[in-house]
This record gives C-alpha cells, sequence and structure tokens, in this order.
C-alpha cells in the first residue's frame, strides 16, 4: 500500500460570512475567502505564465469591482435603515413627551374637580 506523507489543514484565521459562503456555493470567491490562509497558499504556488497570470488578474477584478459595489450598496442600504430608525426614534420621543403633557392635564383637571390642588409638576405627576 503506497503511503502519502501526511498534511495538516491550514488554520482558518478568518470567519467567512454567509454572504461569502453562499458566493462560493454559485462558484464566486469574495476577498475574505481569498485571504484564507489555504487560499493565499495556492496563489503562492501560481502559474509563471505571463498570459495565464493577466487573465486571472483580470477575471479577478471584476469579481472585486462587483463585490465593492454590493459593499457600496449594502452600505447605503444599512444608512438609510439607520437614518429612518433615528427619525422613528425622535417621533417616540415626540410622542411620549405629548403624551406626558396630557396626562399631567387629565390628572390636574381630575384632582381640580375634587377640589384638590395639584402642585405636581409633570416630572412628578402621574408618569
Amino acid at each position: 500500500m503506497q503511503q502519502f506523507p501526511r498534511r495538516t489543514l491550514d488554520p482558518i484565521s478568518e470567519e467567512i460570512t454567509p454572504t461569502d459562503h453562499k458566493v462560493l456555493g454559485y462558484g464566486g470567491t469574495t476577498s475574505r475567502i481569498e485571504r484564507l490562509p489555504s487560499r493565499l497558499q495556492r496563489s503562492k504556488r501560481a502559474s509563471t505564465d505571463l498570459r495565464q497570470q493577466l487573465e486571472d488578474l483580470t477575471y479577478e477584478t471584476s469579481y472585486l469591482r462587483a463585490e465593492l459595489q454590493w459593499q457600496r450598496e449594502s452600505r447605503q442600504a444599512l444608512l438609510r435603515f439607520q437614518d429612518q430608525m433615528f427619525q422613528m426614534f425622535h417621533k417616540m420621543e415626540e410622542a411620549l413627551a405629548q403624551v406626558t403633557t396630557a396626562l399631567y392635564d387629565c390628572e390636574h383637571r381630575y384632582f381640580k374637580l375634587w377640589g384638590v390642588e395639584n402642585e405636581s409638576s409633570p416630572e412628578g405627576g402621574m408618569i
């Protein structure tokens, strides 16, 4: 029986994301995948044929451009989401202030109906 030399697997020092995994499943690659130690070792053993290297680099450049565009679009979507969350927060803050004031007024009128003079402020009211 022929013995093959044992080769340890290169450690993965960086995790890949589900998006990277999906791209890899469709036969593509991402810069994160290409930075894995096993991929870096493989690239060191690349062909010395200049024409093949040029084709490989052209191919890689097109995917890097697509990945960069995806990163830009994702960032823009997340920034829009953040802006919407800030707007919602400020609307909730305004609504809470209005409700607090309305409850204070209600409390004040209720005590006035009973002939009790309410000395509490909106901060010290029901809420």
